[in-house]
């Protein structure tokens, strides 16, 4: 019969019990992260909410654009914002943990689940509502008449900004992929445009964009009217380029004639027809002018 109680004399060695320990602490420090992630995240819900009071209230309309303008006029001009109900909260509160980050850090490492919430959540880069709302919540805080300000709703209010950098910053940075483009752009970036958006992004740059947008809607209004000129004119001048190289061909056709009879000499019925044609094409660019 075998003898095994020489086994029961072994002891574990000082390397694994030192792996046993910082399994240990491992697992702690998780769960304790875990724990003041469903904190803080209760924390931004409950400020959230409190704000949305506010703004459902009436006392959230900011007319600061203008201090002697009617506030229905200021109404009008401001883009409405989304009316979240308390599942909604919920997921805005997660989206504001799981982007903000103080000076010199980054959200980028935890750009996986950022993109995966906004992938489930499609309204909060979709509808511009979700932006507005945080960004009527955020300037709330700013207001002259508002209460001072805890040390807590100082911190909750520049998480709100990294929610709102993040939002907005496909559309400013003109990412027709949305944010899943623009975070391929600036993790790692290779071209200049990339590296100014990857600036822009640390130093939430379109997040501010997006609150002066909010609080003077006047400015951001006439800022899209002069883009949209802007492209007027980009079509009239690609117009009257279109123009002038039909009126070479033309031009060069009557003088020198087709290709098959190169090099016969113009007539006096050839010139009279080509100064016809010019003067035609130069009372078309007249009118065009005018009606400029």
């Amino acid at each position: 019969m075998n003898d095994y109680s020489k086994w029961d004399k072994i002891v574990d060695s000082d390397d694994e019990k030192e792996g046993e320990k910082i399994e240990r602490e491992l697992e702690s420090e998780k769960a304790e992260g875990a724990q003041y992630m469903r904190e803080l995240q209760d924390s931004v819900e409950h400020f959230l909410q409190r704000n949305h009071r506010v703004l459902l209230k009436g006392d959230g309309e900011d007319s600061r654009s203008d201090p002697y303008r009617a506030p229905e006029l200021v109404r009008q001009a401001q883009l409405p914002y989304r009316e979240v109900n308390r599942e909604e909260l919920r997921v805005l509160a997660m989206f504001i943990c799981l982007t903000h980050f103080d000076d010199g850090e980054t959200n980028l490492s935890r750009h996986p689940e950022i993109l995966e919430m906004v992938r489930h959540h499609r309204w909060l880069e979709q509808d511009p509502g979700t932006l507005e709302f945080l960004c009527r919540v955020h300037n709330l805080n700013m207001k002259e008449d508002a209460p001072k300000p805890t040390t807590k709703d100082v911190r909750l209010k520049a998480m709100v900004l990294s929610a709102i950098n993040t939002i907005a910053a496909a559309k400013k940075a003109k990412c027709v992929g949305g944010l899943l483009e623009l975070i391929n752009q600036i993790c790692t970036p290779t071209t200049p445009e990339a590296r100014e958006h990857r600036i822009k992004w640390q130093k939430k740059e379109f997040g501010k964009d997006a609150l002066f947008d909010s609080l003077f809607p006047d400015l951001r209004e006439l800022k899209d009217k002069e883009g949209d000129e802007d492209n007027d004119w980009t079509e009239v001048y690609v117009m009257i380029a279109f123009i002038v190289v039909i009126v070479l061909v033309l031009v060069l056709l009557v003088v020198y004639g087709l290709p098959g009879s190169m090099g016969a000499r113009p007539d006096r019925t050839d010139t009279t027809t080509t100064t016809t044609l010019l003067q035609a094409v130069a009372d078309s660019l007249g009118g065009l002018k005018q009606e400029l």
